[in-house]
């Protein structure tokens, strides 16, 4: 879901990358200290998670965790997506420098939205296997949405390529959806006191 160096227009870029550093900026200044190493956890968390490859057709879908790691750090959520994609573009050539500012918008912004929906006050009352699916479900359907909607409106020419990451996320959607229900089950009986909510 990562968008290459020279995908994008130069307006979009700069637009998009100047929200998500602004961004960066307010969760690094409010980041304390005793928030560093869950940060660092779902850093590598992100990055270790996108190597989890299954092939669906003539492609392949691929974990990112949005909805875990937007519950577990809410604003945090951009400085660790950062280091990841920095990392992920430095070392093995995902998305790219100049695209860095938009990938970080389409990955760590559903990790906030995920973090505001979970904390909702009707939310908490939602059945716990149903909550945490839809925290793993919302993280991807708003990246794809995010993702699909740049590329809508970058250039004529990508609608046809927006339709059709749409469409094949949907399953990655479901996938996401059942692997955080699992994941954070797992984490609500072994150390509840990570999920604030």
């Amino acid at each position: 879901m990562h968008i290459s160096d020279g995908v994008l227009g130069i307006e979009p870029t700069i637009i998009i990358s100047a929200i998500s550093a602004i961004a960066l900026i307010k969760a690094v200044k409010e980041l304390k200290n005793e928030e560093i190493s869950l940060t660092a956890v779902a850093s590598a968390m992100f990055f270790i998670a996108s190597f989890i490859h299954i092939p669906f057709g003539v492609t392949q879908i691929h974990l990112i965790l949005l909805g875990v790691i937007g519950i577990l750090i809410s604003w945090s959520s951009f400085v660790a997506i950062f280091v990841a994609l920095l990392l992920q573009a430095l070392l093995l050539g995902y998305g790219g420098i100049t695209s860095l500012g938009v990938n970080l918008f389409i990955m760590a912004a559903p990790a906030v939205i995920v973090y505001y929906f979970y904390n909702l006050s009707f939310i908490k009352r939602v059945n716990e296997k149903v909550k945490f699916f839809l925290v793993g479900f919302l993280g991807t359907f708003f990246a794809t949405l995010f993702l699909t909607l740049i590329l809508y409106f970058s250039k004529d020419e990508y609608n046809y390529a927006a339709y059709t990451i749409f469409s094949v996320n949907i399953v990655t959607m479901i996938i996401e959806g059942l692997v955080s229900m699992f994941l954070l089950l797992f984490i609500k009986k072994v150390y509840p006191k990570l999920l604030k909510g």
